[in-house]
C-alpha cells in the first residue's frame, strides 16, 4: 500500500527558527530518510519551493489561465511530501509520527494520505 505523507505548515514556516535549530531539524530529517531507506519502505520525497515560486493553472471552456503565487488565502502551505509503501496503514502513521515535522508544534503538521490505486 502507497501512502503519501504531506508535511505542512504555516506560510512562514520556520522562520522563527535560529540558524541551530534549522541545522539541527535539517538533521533530523536526514536520519528519518536514512530509517525510511532501511527499512525499504521510500519511495520518494523531497521539501518543495516556497509558494511564492507555486503556480496555479486552470482550463476551464479551453482557455488557459494562469495564476502565480504567493496565494495570499493560503495560509498553511504543503512544504515537502515523503512516499511510502507499507503492508498497513497503521505501519504508515507510525512512519508519519517519527517525521520530524510532527514534532514541532502548532506551526507544523503531518497529513497521511492513501494512494488510490487505479488500474493501468
Amino acid at each position: 500500500m502507497r501512502f503519501l505523507i504531506l508535511i505542512g505548515h504555516d506560510e512562514k514556516g520556520g522562520e522563527h527558527l535560529s540558524a541551530e535549530q534549522h541545522q539541527g531539524l535539517f538533521a533530523a530529517y536526514q536520519k528519518y530518510e536514512q530509517e525510511l531507506k532501511k527499512a525499504g519502505v521510500l519511495l520518494g520525497g523531497d521539501p518543495l519551493q516556497p509558494s511564492a515560486s507555486a503556480v496555479r493553472i486552470s482550463a476551464e471552456g479551453g482557455k488557459r489561465k494562469v495564476l502565480d503565487g504567493p496565494f495570499t488565502e493560503s495560509k498553511e502551505i504543503i512544504g515537502g511530501y515523503i512516499l511510502v509503501d507499507v503492508k498497513t496503514r497503521d505501519e504508515a502513521l507510525e512512519w508519519a509520527a517519527r517525521c520530524p515535522a510532527a514534532a514541532l508544534g502548532g506551526w507544523s503538521y503531518v497529513e497521511v494520505r492513501e494512494i488510490q490505486e487505479l488500474p493501468r
